[in-house]
């Protein structure tokens, strides 16, 4: 099964800085140990080694943002609410509760004497995630929040989870499906779920500069035959940086996009000459909305007509 929509927000989900952290966890898991050569406080780096990509999954990215939301709301920095949640948070979320106490808990504020009434892993729950672990971070800014988990300091040189390096085991070696929630803070929920795709993600950084860098991630059994950037309907050549063409994320800067609105998507053609793009329809955009159903087509390699396939499951 593949999803032809990937890539495409559901009622605003993913946004921009969700998509930045979860391209950089998938480029990260192809090659750790680039990664963690400018680590200065990672003496576990050798324990970790290539794996292939995570799957954005809905549920995880609701949780995850509300999560954020309602530690800002509320005031407190935490994995666990800090009262009862309502059983319905997740049809209320984000329209008609967007994470005040008031909304938010049972008998509309905090009910609960000490933090940690509805745990991390019951709320992942409630909004239909089937939790694996959580990470969360005082920023918003989705760079700075990734590399804080990634680098978070240990001294155990133990190859597995040591206590003080639970963010970079799980960034590097979690199974399954991630869902990042960035408001003025940051969660990753990281479980099951999620659709295979051949190209899991792809996000461009900084939102907008005089030149951005766009990445996107490749899985499959094969490696692509070509790899652009569409940008305002121009082709612009991506190249591998890291991993291998089977499993690898490929990069390349564009210029000229310092102002105004720049519409762009991701186009593979795979090995058997069909194109996969990311988005599956529409565009992301830099100066402007993070994603439109308009897309300024452009014919970058060879493709042969017929549907696009899945990655391998």
């Amino acid at each position: 099964m593949t999803d032809l929509r990937a890539g495409e927000p559901v009622n605003g989900f993913p946004n921009w800085a969700e998509r930045v952290v979860v391209e950089w966890i998938n480029r990260a898991r192809v090659d750790p140990q680039r990664e963690l050569a400018a680590c200065p406080a990672c003496p576990d780096r050798g324990c970790y080694s290539a794996m292939p990509p995570l799957l954005w999954s809905e549920a995880l990215n609701r949780s995850a943002r509300y999560h954020s939301d309602e530690m800002a709301k509320q005031g407190y920095f935490a994995h666990d609410s800090r009262c009862t949640l309502v059983g319905n948070i997740n049809a209320l979320y984000p329209v008609a509760c967007d994470g005040a106490s008031s909304c938010a808990c049972v008998g509309g504020s905090p009910s609960c004497s000490t933090p940690g009434c509805t745990t991390w892993n019951a709320r992942v729950a409630l909004f239909g995630g089937a939790p694996l672990g959580e990470l969360i971070a005082g920023t918003g800014d989705p760079n700075s929040a990734f590399y804080l988990w990634l680098y978070e300091p240990s001294t155990a040189q133990l190859c597995g989870i040591a206590g003080d390096n639970i963010h970079r085991w799980l960034i590097l070696t979690a199974a399954g499906a991630v869902g990042v929630g960035m408001t003025s803070d940051a969660t990753a929920d990281f479980g099951g779920g999620g659709v295979p795709y051949k190209i899991p993600s792809a996000a461009h950084y900084p939102s907008q500069a005089s030149s951005v860098d766009v990445w996107a991630n490749w899985y499959d059994d094969e490696g692509p035959r070509s790899a652009n950037a569409v940008v305002d309907g121009r082709c612009v050549a991506l190249s591998l940086k890291r991993g291998t063409p089977e499993n690898g994320a490929w990069s390349a800067t564009v210029t000229g996009v310092g102002s105004g609105c720049h519409r762009y998507y991701v186009s593979f053609i795979d090995a058997s000459g069909v194109e996969i793009t990311h988005p599956a329809t529409g565009s992301f955009g830099i100066g402007c909305d993070d994603w439109s159903g308009v897309r300024q087509q452009a014919s970058c390699g060879t493709p042969r007509t017929g549907r696009r396939r899945a990655a391998r499951h």
